[in-house]
């Protein structure tokens, strides 16, 4: 069990108020690893909550709660910050202003250990996926929309007006990748003749910019199999903003903008090497 976890947790939140985030179940077979669902839960719970109280409270958590060589990255739409080691990711932490969760985690199937997407407010909505072993976050990554010298607010969660808008655009989208594409024109339909795709690997980013470049990665890629519930940010006027986990490479997490009913941004990690 995560012992040390459960005792630096009890130290830390006890008298300081801090609320667990809301959760989702975990899989099954992640659960049975640690003797039940409500034993892994409370685990990984409270891993989740002292790593929120080091990001936001006290940086020197981090080394209590990262793995001695963990490696966290920061995906923007013009580079990528890559830490590695936990001194580096406490100093990015004691560097970094308030990050709140504005949605429940999607829990996503791993063969050990933990692996999950998150949901932050940061630099106008950001994503990042999750794994961790032996009670230490190893990996970190995150995406976040905006360029790195950018200082976008922070983004909550949209009121719910744009669902529909939304809901017709994915309609749009889903034939357009995998399944032997044949025609450049369902692309067309969905993404802005300036759409840009990016594509996060572990070590390195793949850019495609227009209809014609996104088309030749999505006829030869993987149906949209969606995991957990669509999260919708709030965007400026006249735009749209969600992000939602899916199956590909074993669960991967992508972050959209549209506007005027045409994507203009789509940006995915993947837990695999390119």
């Amino acid at each position: 069990m995560l012992s040390s976890v459960h005792a630096i947790a009890r130290r830390v939140l006890v008298g300081a108020g801090t609320a667990a985030l809301v959760l989702s179940a975990l899989p099954a077979a992640v659960a049975a690893q640690d003797g039940g669902a409500d034993t892994a839960t409370n685990d990984l719970d409270e891993l989740i909550a002292l790593n929120q109280q080091a990001w936001n409270e006290d940086a020197d958590l981090v080394r209590e709660v990262y793995a001695a060589d963990a490696v966290h990255t920061a995906t923007f739409y013009d580079r990528t910050d890559v830490h590695e080691g936990v001194e580096a990711i406490a100093g990015v932490a004691a560097m970094e202003g308030t990050i709140n969760a504005v949605a429940p985690r999607v829990d996503i199937p791993a063969a050990a250990g933990y692996r999950w997407a998150g949901f932050s407010d940061s630099a106008g909505g950001t994503v990042c996926l999750w794994r961790a072993f032996d009670g230490r976050i190893e990996r970190h990554d995150c995406l976040l929309s905006a360029n790195g010298s950018e200082s976008r607010p922070p983004a909550g969660l949209a009121d719910g007006s744009g669902a529909a808008a939304i809901d017709e655009i994915l309609v749009r989208l889903t034939p357009a990748w995998g399944g032997g594409l044949e025609d450049l024109e369902a692309l067309e339909a969905v993404y802005a003749p300036d759409a840009v795709h990016t594509v996060r690997f572990l070590n390195r980013t793949m850019r495609y910019e227009g209809p014609e470049a996104i088309y030749a990665v999505a006829r030869n890629g993987e149906p949209f199999g969606f995991i957990g519930d669509r999260v919708e940010f709030e965007a400026p006027a006249g735009e749209l903003a969600w992000a939602q986990a899916n199956d590909i490479m074993g669960g991967t997490v992508c972050l959209f903008r549209a506007r005027e009913g045409m994507i203009t941004r789509h940006d995915c990690l993947l837990p695999v090497a390119g």
